[in-house]
């Protein structure tokens, strides 16, 4: 079932060859599978696996297709709009609804263009009084964090949580995540978050990140104002944070998890996908012995999938109005480079958005 689609958009294009991204007029409308759902996209997320994908030419080899055609995709990987187009096989959702969700990892057809496709429980409805900016905002991030939190980290309900970065998307999703499973949450971040981190998110301890006096983590630590963690999310992944999260963890049953992994890094390797993904699993289980055998505490690397039962979570916890992102600047979709330096500029406040 459709709605009036065109055969062609306009779309964001990203080339390994040259490491830019630009606007094209003329692309081809995806088509969509039994199980999936064409949605005309109102408002995509920028993340920094785009940006660096788009500049160094990260984990582009783990794109589906051919060999010739994994160096040119279409970046983004949130967005929010509405459906023009549901597969033969999709039940719950109907044209003209209005969802936001995320496409999947590996895909080249990314969500900064005018449509997007997706599998149907890579979505939920969005609600009312949320704009498709503040809606694109959550996917991907709470996605994320939900693997990093509740999967790898396997938080449950009455342990402690040490969120590094929680002021980030992902970091405020998983301090969310937490709350919502009934952890007590410390979070680290800038000063600027600690009202929104405290007040809407419920986390219990924030930490200014550029405090080194009485104020800072070590220092509250050795004053023995907390108990150690049971589980510590890494959204920064510096030599610094994994060393403080790790130095905080519960003797034995501690668990750490960081976002910033071999995993995707090496899949890129001058010597090929294989070489790049066999040389990341065995950096991988070198640094989960070192951590279990110098400090016994567990070591994970989380990446982001398309999980049905945490999209559902995510789409209660958004709905209950739990789940909340700040947005940042809004772009147009020919502004995709300025897109990526705002991204990485400390300063920049909130999660950056195109609009197609």
């Amino acid at each position: 079932m459709a709605s009036t689609v065109p055969s062609r958009m306009r779309a964001a294009l990203s080339c390994a060859s040259t490491r830019t991204t630009r606007t094209l007029d003329d692309v081809a409308v995806p088509s969509i599978g039994a199980r999936e759902v064409l949605v005309r996209v109102r408002a995509c997320g920028v993340n920094h696996i785009d940006a660096n994908a788009a500049r160094e030419g990260y984990a582009v080899d783990v794109y589906a297709g051919p060999a010739s055609a994994r160096r040119r995709w279409t970046p983004g990987r949130e967005f929010s709009g509405e459906v023009v187009a549901i597969g033969r096989a999709v039940r719950g959702v109907g044209v003209g609804d209005e969802v936001y969700g995320a496409t999947p990892p590996t895909s080249r057809e990314g969500s900064a263009a005018e449509y997007a496709r997706t599998p149907a429980h890579a979505i939920a409805r969005k609600p009312r009084e949320m704009t498709h900016e503040e809606a694109a905002a959550i996917p991907f991030a709470a996605l994320t964090a939900h693997r990093a939190m509740m999967v790898c980290g396997g938080a449950r309900g009455g342990e402690r949580a040490l969120v590094l970065g929680g002021g980030g998307a992902v970091g405020t999703a998983a301090c969310a995540l937490a709350k919502d499973a009934g952890l007590e949450v410390t979070a680290t971040c800038a000063a600027r978050d600690f009202d929104f981190l405290r007040n809407v998110v419920g986390v219990d301890e924030v930490v200014d990140f550029k405090d080194t006096g009485e104020g800072s983590l070590r220092a509250r630590a050795k004053a023995e104002e907390w108990a150690p963690f049971d589980v510590a999310v890494d959204c920064v992944g510096t030599k610094a944070t994994k060393t403080q999260a790790i130095e905080r963890l519960k003797y034995g049953v501690g668990r750490y998890v960081t976002l910033h992994g071999d995993l995707g890094k090496n899949a890129t390797n001058d010597g090929g996908m294989v070489a790049g993904v066999a040389r990341a699993l065995g950096e991988y289980a070198r640094k989960r012995a070192l951590a279990r055998f110098q400090h016994d505490v567990g070591y994970e690397q989380a990446v982001m999938r398309l999980d049905p039962d945490a999209m559902v979570t995510i789409a209660r916890l958004v709905e209950s109005g739990k789940l909340r992102i700040p947005v940042g600047e809004v772009l147009g979709l020919d502004e995709m480079e300025r897109a990526y330096d705002l991204l990485r500029d400390p300063n920049v406040f909130g999660k950056v958005i195109v609009k197609p």
